[in-house]
């Protein structure tokens, strides 16, 4: 009976030390809800008809989207340490090109702060320069 202790001590210890060896989880992006079946999707304005001149195209205008939410979803989780899940809603998303050289994203989200608080919204406008591809602005309203 010894040995048996033995060999499945053995095994947990092994077992465990593979366990920490494992790679990190990496941080997640932020959740998208699935837009409703009556709602549109994120709104992309089509270059040109912001009024700039050049237009910028319809990928740069997605990318600003996309940085724009890791951004936003960075600000909610600094203001709330623990804001449990950051979800943005892209049929509350219009993307359009601002002037020759940015691109402004409006949206909402929700986020919960703890698990004992009910989800809160929240408003942002963000500004891309798509020069430097980084975003120069965000405006929270919660």
């Amino acid at each position: 009976m010894s040995r048996y202790l033995k060999i499945l001590a053995a095994t947990l210890t092994l077992s465990t030390l593979a366990a920490c060896t494992s790679t990190p989880l990496t941080p997640s992006s932020p959740q998208r809800l699935p837009p409703s079946s009556t709602s549109p999707s994120t709104t992309i304005t089509p270059p040109g008809t912001a009024g700039a001149q050049g237009g910028l195209s319809r990928a740069t205008l997605e990318a600003a989207g996309n940085a724009c939410e890791k951004v936003v979803a960075n600000a909610v989780k600094s203001r709330y340490p623990q804001p449990g899940s950051v979800m943005m809603m892209p049929d509350r998303e219009r993307i359009y090109q601002q002037s020759a050289t940015q691109a402004g994203v409006n949206g909402e989200g929700t986020f919960e702060p703890d698990a004992s608080d009910e989800a809160m919204s929240f408003r942002y406008t963000c500004l891309f320069n798509t020069r430097t591809n980084r975003v120069d602005d965000v405006q929270m309203r919660y």
